[in-house]
């Protein structure tokens, strides 16, 4: 993962952890990231997505609507799709629709829509 994907606040782990650790993205400098609880920075070649659950929707203010089968807040509606044997999350709002995986990537794609409305 490069550091220039990555926004200060943004949920990753490290590759050498098993299980993998969520922790908060905290300074970003060329080819280094400083991470929550760690004394010394990690190479931003170290770092992985977490990957995107119920769980983490819920801890991320979205509310499950099961008539649709969907998770929803007030910028975005996201549904779980099975495609080829891999998992995925299809995230929907009025600017387009995305295919996503992981937590920073949502996290992302709300500053993104925020800053539109």
């Amino acid at each position: 993962m490069k550091a220039s994907d990555l926004r200060l606040g943004n949920i990753v782990g490290v590759c050498y952890e098993t299980p993998l650790v969520p922790e908060q993205v905290i300074v970003l400098e060329p080819d280094a990231v400083h991470l929550s609880n760690r004394k010394y920075p990690d190479s931003d070649r170290d770092l992985v997505g977490i990957p995107l659950s119920e769980k983490w929707l819920s801890d991320l203010k979205f509310r499950y609507n099961s008539a649709f089968e969907h998770w929803s807040n007030l910028h975005v509606i996201i549904w779980k799709i099975s495609e080829a044997g891999k998992e995925f999350w299809e995230v929907e709002s009025k600017a387009g629709s995305w295919k996503i995986s992981y937590v920073h990537e949502l996290q992302n794609l709300l500053h993104v829509l925020k800053l539109l409305t």
